[in-house]
């Protein structure tokens, strides 16, 4: 039988702790299990985050060592512990039930605590020196996956031949009503109908909610046909909201089908499509405004499935649909393009003036705005993270795409990009987090080797890129000093250093 692998996660918070998580990895090798320790398996000159990445990823079980010090620099992601704890965040995000991650309580006074995402799971409390045999004898069970305490077999109901057999069938599918307005109720009807597979029941969700949502958008246009341009920046968020308002529940089925990673209901595509079609809505008339909110909704429904696919590590999801070519609104010739390449569905629609800034801002805000958001991710910094991630990769694809058409990066400091820049404006632990999660997609290399490009080529361009950014950053921004105002560098302005 195969030795199980293990990984310690700890702080170096003294010469005696050190000791004790040695002594006690020493002892598992002992035992059958294959430990790996900073102190054996990371030489002088080795890169540390390579170590720490792999360690996690690579083996069975991981040992989350649970001192006060170690559980602080967790929550406040702070150093190696912080990155480490950033990479089990996102394996916990692809499968919350894992049992992979034990709790080690090691702390010296007051309650076990553990690091934020971890949440509530069952630990091994190492406090009391005197009880380490015993506790180690637990663990070593845990890691083998044998039981303390075997569990005996079941014996015969004595009241069965009296029972009537009862037939139950493995699932109850969910009825569908005839109208579903609630983005919650549409997320979980969706939810249900992904896990039982039962895509008749999925097109009948989608055809019931498509025609409403398409009318009482056609509503909304003609309730404000006649209000004219709108200067008022807040008149114009509060337009926009109720057009994501009335398109929520279409959306949220879409999340719902990337979150189940069910290739049967993760192709979104038609959402889209949907969105930037819709029948009876003028585009050739009317203020810059209102004829943008199509596009704009498209710009909000691409981000949220970019954001859910990274969040859920299917990076080549969100790909396809940054790939996916649409007819370029307006245009003469009937012409399509890349949904990547329409900077309107970026963040410079009109319906928020063209601005990238605002458009942004939007989008970061909206997990307070929208409280259906919650349904799909855990938390506001869950989502901000993926948000984050998503234009990153973008960005990465832009540049790999730049390279494969042969252009010199940066020979004009002044030319435009198609993903916006703002993403970087985010604090620094979200980019911090934002990168780890991207990097540890399996997939990432994708983004240039899809179009041909290689590491080293996409490597040797990246400064020239980043330095792109800074000029746009002075050029749009008053002369404002880029680095500066994404205060400490994040990884990402060196992400290619630890590939």
């Amino acid at each position: 039988m195969e030795s199980p692998k293990v990984f310690a996660s700890y702080s170096h918070d003294s010469d005696e702790h050190k000791e004790w998580v040695l002594k006690l990895c020493t002892k598992l090798r002992e035992y059958g299990v294959d430990a790996t320790l900073d102190e054996w398996d990371l030489n002088p000159g080795d890169l540390m985050l390579p170590f720490m990445r792999e360690g996690i990823s690579d083996s069975d079980r991981v040992l989350v060592i649970c001192t006060d010090r170690y559980v602080q620099r967790a929550n406040a992601l702070e150093g190696g512990v912080g990155y480490e704890i950033t990479i089990v965040d996102s394996e916990l995000d692809q499968d919350l039930r894992t049992n992979k991650f034990i709790p080690i309580i090691r702390q010296s006074t007051g309650k076990p605590k553990t690091p934020l995402a971890l949440g509530i799971r069952s630990y091994i409390d190492f406090r009391n020196d005197q009880d380490f045999e015993q506790k180690f004898d637990e663990l070593l069970c845990a890691i083998h996956g044998e039981s303390r305490h075997p569990k005996p077999p079941l014996g015969e109901n004595p009241f069965s031949k009296q029972s009537p057999e009862v037939k139950v069938s493995n699932h109850f599918l969910p009825e569908i009503p005839e109208t579903v307005e609630s983005a919650s109720d549409a997320y979980n009807l969706a939810i249900q109908l992904a896990r039982a597979d039962d895509t008749l029941g999925w097109q009948e969700l989608v055809e019931r909610i498509r025609p409403r949502v398409l009318n009482s958008l056609r509503q909304l246009r003609q309730e404000h046909s006649q209000s004219g341009n709108l200067e008022n920046a807040q008149q114009r968020i509060e337009v926009v909201d109720k057009a994501v308002d009335i398109i929520s529940p279409l959306i949220s089925v879409a999340l719902a089908g990337v979150k189940s990673q069910n290739e049967h209901f993760n192709n979104q595509t038609s959402i889209l499509e949907s969105l930037r079609s819709i029948d009876g809505w003028n585009r050739n008339s009317g203020d810059e405004y209102h004829i943008g909110i199509p596009n704009f909704l498209g710009y909000v429904y691409q981000s949220l499935h970019g954001s859910i696919s990274l969040n859920t590590n299917q990076l080549p999801l969100a790909l396809d649909l940054a790939r996916f070519k649409v007819p370029i609104v307006r245009s003469p010739q009937s012409q399509h393009n890349m949904v990547w390449k329409i900077t309107m569905l970026m963040g410079w629609s009109q319906a928020l003036n063209q601005k990238c800034t605002e458009n942004w801002q939007y989008l970061a805000n909206a997990y307070e705005r929208w409280k259906w958001l919650r349904d799909v991710f855990e938390d506001n910094s869950t989502y901000l993270t993926s948000l984050v991630a998503y234009y990153m990769a973008l960005s990465i694809h832009e540049l790999a795409a730049e390279i494969a058409d042969g252009r010199e990066i940066g020979s004009n400091p002044y030319n435009s990009v198609n993903v916006p820049f703002d993403f970087l404006t985010k604090k620094y632990e979200i980019k911090q987090r934002a990168t780890s999660l991207l990097r540890s997609d399996p997939t990432l290399s994708e983004l240039w080797t899809s179009v041909g490009v290689t590491q080293d080529q996409m490597r040797d361009s990246w400064e020239a890129w980043i330095k792109l950014y800074e000029n746009l950053f002075w050029h749009f921004n008053q002369g404002r000093n880029f680095l500066a105002f994404v205060t400490s560098p994040p990884q990402y302005l060196n992400f290619f250093d630890a590939l």
